[in-house]
C-alpha cells in the first residue's frame, strides 16, 4: 500500500492526467503506470476446501481442461492481465502450490478460471479468492503504480514496485495502426452509449452498485441522502401512494449478503410499514420477499435481503404502505454488503461487429485491439475523475483558457463525475425567477409576416420581435430577465394572444417558443425566412447527397448584437429548464459556440462541402489540371458575397498561379471558417450570461445541443405518415420487410435513416420510396437525398433487410460524400 497522503496523491495524479491529456492530443504512447500490468499475481482461497474448474479457453462452453483442489494454503499464481468476456473475469493460471510444504506445480498449457461470472449462480462462483495483498509489502493496483510513479520522493521512501508484465504493458501503451485522436473520440462515443446514466451519488455503495435510481423526488431531499452515510438526511418521495420504489442496478457478477434501509421511528406517517423486494431482470422480476418494519426505534438500521447466493442484475424495493396511511415516505440511508465487488467495465465481446456497425471507423480494427484501447480510457477517466473538482474551481471559471481539459471533451462522456459538478455549478448560480411577465402576441400578423417576410423588413409582425419588445423592462428600474433560474421554473411569461380566445397556461408560451424558433430556422425547405439572424448553409443549396441539408448558419452580414445575445440567453434557459428551442444549426457553429476545436475538412464540410471538397482537391491538383481551371485571388462567402483576396490595378481578382495556390486554399479556409465569428461571440456572450462556463467546458457539442434543441423521438407513426410510395405498393413483401427493420430501429437509427434518404435529421420531411435494380437481391439500399428517395431492393428475409438498411443508413453517407450509393 502506498503511503503517499491523500493531498499529495491528488497532486501525483494531476501530473499524470497533463501527461495522459498530451498522449491523447499527440498519438503518443501512453505512461507505463497508466497501463502497468503484474507480471504475476497470488491469490489465495477463502473456504476450507473447494475445488474449481480450469479451462482451455476463457470460454464457458468449453469442456474443462482441469481440477484443481484449493484450501485455505493453497496459492494460485495468475497472470496480471485478465480476459473479460461475455462469460465474466478470467483469470490466466499459470503456477499452483497446493500447500506450503508442496513444491510449485508450473502449468505447461494454457488454463483459465472464471472468476467473476456475469449471469446468474450457475456462472458465479460460490468461493471467493482475493488478491494476496495483504501478504506482499509491493504495490498492487494500477493507480496505486500512477501515486508512486508522479510522486517525488526520494528512492529510499518509495515502495519496492512489483514486475510488470512487459509484453502487455507495451500492448496497452501503444495505440493501433493508423489510430487517431477521432478514433478515441469515436470509441468513446460508442461506449457511451451503452454507459449506465451517470450517477455520482452512490457513496459507500459506489463498489456494488452501477446506479441507483428512485420513483420520485422532493427537491432538497433526493436520492443522493441514500448514500452519503448522514441518517439525518434523507430521500423524501413526492407522488402517488403505494407507487414509491428505489432501484438498485447491481454490477456484474456481484451478490447481496446483506441489503439494510435505515429508517426513523420520527418520520411518523412517512415510515414505511410495507416494503416488497424484487429481484431479476427489467421484464422479469421475481419477489424476494415481503418485510414490515415493527418496533422502529429512533434511527435503525432494517434488513431487507441476507445470504443471497444468486446474482440479480436489478433490485426492486418497492414501498407499498406507509404507517397511520401516509402518502409519501422517507428512508434515511441504504447499505449494501455483496461479494464480487468487481467492475468488469466493457468486455472483449462488447467489441462485435453488431455493435461496431454504427461506427464504421473502428470497423477495421479487431476487438482485442479496441478492448485493449477501452481499458486505457478507462482507466484515464478513473484519474481525471478522481481530480475533475480541481479542474472546475468555481461556476463561473472557464477550464478552457487555463487547462487543457477542454483539449480532451470528446472523452468526457464517459466521465461519472461531471454531472454532479454541472448540476452544482448550475445550481449555485440559479437565481429566483421574477415575477411572470405578460407579452401580447398577434400572431395573425406574425403569419402574414412569415409568408411573404418582404412586406416587413423590419420584422416588427414577427413572433420574434414581438416577444423580445414585450419581455423589455416597463419601467426603469425594473430589471430585464436573466434566465438564470431553475427548472422548475416551467413558465417563463404569459401569452396574450390577440383576437385569440385563449388563457395561457402553458401551451401558449410553448408555441410562442417554437414560433420563434421556426421563424429562426424554417423546417420547410423552400419557406421564407421571417428574420435576418441565420441564413441557410450552402449545403441546402447543393445537390451532391450531403447528409448536412437542413442546418442554418449565423448572417455574417446581421450585426444585431443584442439580438444574438437574447437568442443566446434563450439557449441558456432551454438548457437549464425543461423546454427546446429547434435550431437546426451545423455541428460546425455548435463546436464554435461552445470553444471546441473545429477543423477544415472535418467540421466546415458540415456547413458547405462542396466548397471543402473542391479545396482540397485543389491542394493536391497537379499543374496539368490546375491549368485547365481558371482560378482568380476571389472567394464567395456563405452568404453569397463575394471577396476578392488580391487585386489588379484596376480593382479586379488577380489570376492564380499554381505555386501560390496552397497559400490561397489557406487563405480561403481562413476565411471561411472565420465569416460569422462575430455572430457566434455574440450569441455566446448570451449563453455564458445563463450557463456557467464551466459547464459548457463540461460537455460535448452534442450534449449541449440535446438539452437545448431536445432529442426529439421519431415514432414509427409519425415516419410512416411522411412515407409516400412510388411504382411501389404499400403492401409489397419489401415494404412490410422495411418497416419489420424501422420498427426494430432505435430513434438514432430512424435519425440516421431520415439522413440517408433526405439528408435532414429530423421530421417533417418527405420520404418517397420506389424499387430498386430489378436484379438486385439482397443488396444495400440506396438512395437520393435531391429527391428525397429510397431505392429499395429485395431480400430474402426481414432480418437481412433489418441488417442491410441499417448498415447502409451508417456506412453509405461518407463525410466526404463518394460512398452514398446513389446521388444526383
Amino acid at each position: 500500500m502506498s503511503h503517499i497522503p491523500p493531498a499529495r496523491r491528488k497532486i501525483t495524479r494531476l501530473r499524470c492526467v497533463q501527461e495522459c491529456i498530451k498522449c491523447f492530443k499527440q498519438n503518443l504512447s501512453m505512461p507505463e503506470s497508466v497501463c502497468f500490468v503484474a507480471k504475476e499475481v497470488q491469490y489465495y482461497c477463502t473456504q476450507a476446501k473447494v475445488t474449481i474448474k480450469l479451462y482451455s479457453e476463457p470460454q464457458k462452453n468449453n469442456k474443462k481442461a482441469k481440477e484443481l483442489t484449493l484450501t485455505p494454503e493453497s496459492i494460485l499464481f495468475v497472470s496480471g492481465e485478465e480476459c473479460c468476456n461475455s462469460h465474466g473475469k478470467w483469470l490466466r493460471v499459470v503456477k499452483f502450490r497446493a500447500s506450503p510444504s508442496s513444491n510449485i506445480e508450473v502449468l505447461k498449457e494454457e488454463y483459465w478460471y472464471l472468476m467473476y461470472g456475469n449471469k446468474t449462480s450457475e456462472d458465479t462462483p460460490v468461493i471467493q479468492i482475493v488478491p494476496a495483498k495483504k501478504h506482499s509489502p509491493y504495490l498492487f493496483s494500477w493507480d496505486e503504480i500512477v501515486e508512486q510513479h508522479y510522486a517525488l520522493q526520494l528512492r529510499e521512501h518509495k515502495s519496492p514496485l512489483p514486475e510488470p508484465d512487459t509484453a502487455a504493458v507495451n500492448l496497452l501503451r501503444q495505440s493501433p495502426p493508423s489510430w487517431s485522436f477521432q478514433h478515441d473520440e469515436v470509441l468513446v462515443q460508442m461506449m457511451a452509449q451503452h454507459m449506465p446514466s451517470d450517477n455520482d451519488h452512490l457513496g459507500s455503495i459506489k463498489n456494488v452498485v452501477e446506479s441507483l435510481d428512485v420513483s420520485t423526488s422532493c427537491e432538497d431531499d433526493g436520492p443522493m441522502n441514500l448514500t452519503d452515510n448522514d441518517p439525518d438526511t434523507y430521500w423524501e418521495s413526492d407522488g402517488t401512494q403505494g407507487q414509491h420504489w428505489i432501484q438498485l442496478r447491481m454490477k456484474k457478477g456481484t451478490i447481496i449478503k446483506k441489503l439494510c434501509i435505515t429508517l426513523c421511528s420520527n418520520d411518523d406517517n412517512y415510515l414505511p410499514s410495507k416494503i416488497l423486494v424484487q429481484g431479476g431482470e427489467v421484464d422479469n422480476l421475481k419477489t424476494l420477499g415481503t418485510i414490515t418494519p415493527d418496533r422502529i426505534n429512533g434511527k435503525q438500521d432494517v434488513v431487507l435481503l441476507s445470504g443471497l447466493t444468486e446474482h440479480y442484475p436489478l433490485i426492486k424495493i418497492r414501498f407499498k404502505e406507509c404507517k397511520s396511511g401516509g402518502i409519501d415516505t422517507r428512508v434515511r440511508g441504504i447499505k449494501i454488503t455483496a461479494t464480487g465487488e468487481k467492475n468488469h467495465g466493457f468486455d472483449k465481446d462488447f467489441f462485435t461487429s453488431e455493435n461496431l456497425i454504427r461506427f464504421p471507423l473502428l470497423q477495421s480494427y479487431s476487438k482485442d485491439q479496441l478492448y485493449r484501447r477501452s481499458q486505457v480510457i478507462q482507466r484515464f477517466m478513473v484519474l481525471l475523475d478522481s481530480v475533475l473538482q480541481l479542474l472546475v474551481p468555481s461556476w463561473h471559471t472557464s477550464t478552457s483558457s487555463k487547462n487543457p481539459l477542454a483539449g480532451i471533451r470528446p472523452l468526457l462522456p464517459l466521465s461519472k463525475k461531471r454531472t454532479s459538478l454541472v448540476d452544482t455549478c448550475l445550481k449555485d448560480s440559479a437565481n429566483e425567477p421574477p415575477e411572470k411577465p405578460t407579452v401580447y402576441i398577434n400572431r395573425r400578423i406574425a403569419m402574414e409576416h412569415r409568408c411573404n417576410p418582404s412586406n416587413d423588413p423590419s420584422c416588427k409582425s414577427s413572433v420574434f420581435i414581438q416577444l423580445y419588445d414585450g419581455l423589455k423592462p416597463r419601467e426603469r428600474s425594473a430589471k430585464p430577465l436573466d434566465y438564470r433560474w431553475t427548472h422548475r421554473h416551467d413558465q417563463w411569461w404569459e401569452c396574450k394572444f390577440i383576437s385569440e380566445g385563449i388563457i395561457d397556461q402553458g401551451g401558449g408560451f410553448r408555441d410562442s417558443l417554437s414560433d420563434l424558433a421556426e421563424e429562426l430556422c424554417p423546417s420547410t425547405v423552400d419557406s421564407p425566412i421571417p428574420l435576418p439572424y441565420f441564413i441557410r448553409a450552402p449545403n441546402q443549396e447543393q445537390e451532391d447527397g450531403n447528409v448536412n441539408t437542413d442546418v442554418f448558419i449565423p448572417n455574417s452580414t446581421c450585426t444585431d448584437k443584442d439580438k444574438y445575445i437574447w437568442i443566446g440567453q434563450l439557449m441558456g434557459a432551454c438548457f437549464r429548464g425543461r423546454e427546446n428551442l429547434v435550431l437546426t444549426l451545423s455541428s460546425f457553429v455548435w463546436k464554435k459556440l461552445i470553444g471546441e476545436s473545429v477543423s477544415w475538412s472535418r467540421d466546415y464540410l458540415t456547413v458547405d462541402s462542396l466548397t471543402t471538397k473542391l479545396i482540397d482537391d485543389l491542394e493536391k491538383m497537379d499543374a496539368v489540371t490546375f491549368r485547365s481551371a481558371s482560378r482568380s485571388w476571389s472567394l464567395t462567402l456563405a452568404n453569397g458575397v463575394t471577396v476578392i483576396l488580391k487585386m489588379d490595378e484596376s480593382g479586379n481578382p488577380l489570376g492564380l498561379k499554381y505555386e501560390n495556390r496552397e497559400e490561397y486554399c489557406e487563405k480561403v479556409k481562413e476565411a471561411r471558417m472565420k465569416e460569422f465569428d462575430d455572430q457566434i461571440s455574440y450569441i455566446r456572450c448570451g449563453l455564458l450570461q445563463v450557463i456557467p462556463p464551466a459547464v459548457l467546458d463540461l460537455l460535448t457539442w452534442q450534449e449541449v445541443e440535446s438539452r437545448v434543441c431536445g432529442d426529439p423521438k421519431i415514432s414509427l407513426e409519425a415516419l410512416k405518415k411522411s412515407t409516400h410510395y412510388d411504382e411501389v405498393e404499400e403492401t409489397d413483401e419489401r415494404i412490410k420487410y422495411m418497416w419489420e427493420a424501422l420498427k426494430k430501429f432505435t430513434n438514432e437509427d430512424r435519425s440516421k435513416f431520415i439522413k440517408f434518404v433526405t439528408g435532414r435529421r429530423r421530421l417533417p420531411a418527405s420520404i418517397f420510396v420506389t424499387s430498386g435494380k430489378s436484379d438486385a437481391i439482397d443488396s444495400l439500399p440506396e438512395s437520393s437525398t435531391c429527391a428525397n428517395m429510397l431505392y429499395l431492393p429485395f431480400y430474402s428475409s426481414a432480418k437481412l433487410a433489418e441488417e442491410r438498411i441499417r448498415y447502409a443508413v451508417y456506412n453509405c453517407v461518407a463525410i466526404d460524400t463518394d460512398m452514398h450509393p446513389q446521388d444526383d
